[in-house]
């Protein structure tokens, strides 16, 4: 598989997270093939840090799913990040969410917002949370990434 092309979106991905969703897929798609001939038009990429927990935190879980559009260019449909909500019986929730598909995204703080009537805020959030996921990935935070069909 060669370098694939990501269609625009209303949130600035960077050329770094293309080519870093573009090398893992890479990866796994040559494992695939040589496994069972498998290809798919729908990709979701997990990157974990296995010793996080609600006691002693850690990297977040991180779920970026991908889709190829009919002009052979695939689309970021979401990125979103887990976190551990709760005193007592702490769960595994969204704590932030871009839904890129649907044009909203979503902070545990402030709930689901539109991508468009609130650009200048979801891009900025976007921008730190991208610089941040980037940064982990460079320090090899994530000790287990899965790519899923």
């Amino acid at each position: 598989m060669s370098v694939i092309s990501f269609t625009p979106t209303l949130l600035p991905i960077s050329n770094k997270l293309k080519s870093l969703l573009n090398q893992t897929l890479c990866n796994y798609h040559t494992q695939a093939i040589q496994l069972n001939g498998q290809s798919a038009k729908r990709y979701t990429f997990n990157f974990r840090d296995t010793s996080y927990d609600a006691e002693n935190g850690g990297f977040r879980p991180i779920e970026i799913a991908i889709n190829k559009q009919s002009s052979d260019e695939w689309s970021v449909e979401y990125i979103t990040e887990f976190a551990y909500f709760g005193n007592y019986y702490p769960e595994l929730e969204r704590s932030i969410d871009f839904d890129i598909t649907n044009n909203c995204w979503f902070t545990s703080h402030s709930g689901w917002l539109s991508l468009k009537t609130n650009q200048q805020d979801a891009n900025e959030l976007y921008q730190l949370w991208e610089r941040n996921f980037l940064a982990y990935v460079d320090m090899d935070a994530y000790n287990q990434i899965k790519v899923n069909c």
